[in-house]
């Protein structure tokens, strides 16, 4: 939608000139002619039908522009769905590394960590949408070989992650649990990155 107020904005001259046509026409179209004087009636009826076609130019123009808003916007919720979907899928077959890169965030109880992006547990969740970078995607990559860069749990994955999803027990565990938890971290975790 953040488009089309652009796509707005830039043609706000012919907005107004469209707006303008339909209003006149319409307006000398629909006025009674028994109130029109004798020259305005007469004129009316010799360029009348040059009025309805910029009157009919008018409304095709917004009705385009209705119909390309309407097809964008289902476009949006059909590439939402199938994006829900996916990360639907994908929380229900993660491989042990993956829910340990998970685990992360709760074990290290922030909602930003810093993850090379190279490694292929972070990749397969990047990939499905499940994190995302937390400053917004960089504009140069560096060329540092692990390529750490600070991660978050996608706003639309948060409410899929559960505690069965990552693994985890509501209540509290036992020491046995913590302890297979915390050996069940990624090296790459337990090292403590910087960014």
């Amino acid at each position: 939608m953040k488009r089309w107020i652009q796509h707005f904005h830039h043609l706000a001259r012919l907005n107004w000139v469209m707006v303008w046509l339909l209003l006149c026409c319409s307006l000398i179209l629909l006025f009674p002619s028994t109130l029109m004087g004798g020259a305005v009636s007469r004129w009316t009826e010799i360029y009348g039908g040059w009025l309805g076609v910029g009157m009919l130019v008018a409304l095709s123009y917004f009705a385009s522009q209705g119909l390309l808003i309407g097809w964008e916007w289902l476009c949006d919720a059909w590439s939402e769905r199938r994006q829900h979907d996916q990360m639907e899928q994908t929380l229900s077959f993660l491989d042990f590394n993956e829910k340990a890169v998970l685990r992360e965030f709760v074990l290290q109880r922030k909602s930003v960590i810093n993850l090379p992006i190279t490694e292929p547990a972070v990749k397969n969740l990047m990939d499905a949408g499940i994190l995302t970078y937390a400053y917004g995607r960089p504009h140069r990559e560096k060329e540092d070989e692990n390529q750490i860069r600070a991660l978050m749990i996608a706003l639309p994955a948060r409410p899929l992650l559960t505690y069965k999803v990552l693994g985890l027990s509501r209540g509290k565990m036992s020491d046995e649990q913590v302890e297979q938890i915390m050996n069940a971290r990624p090296k790459f975790a337990q090292k403590g990155l910087s960014r």
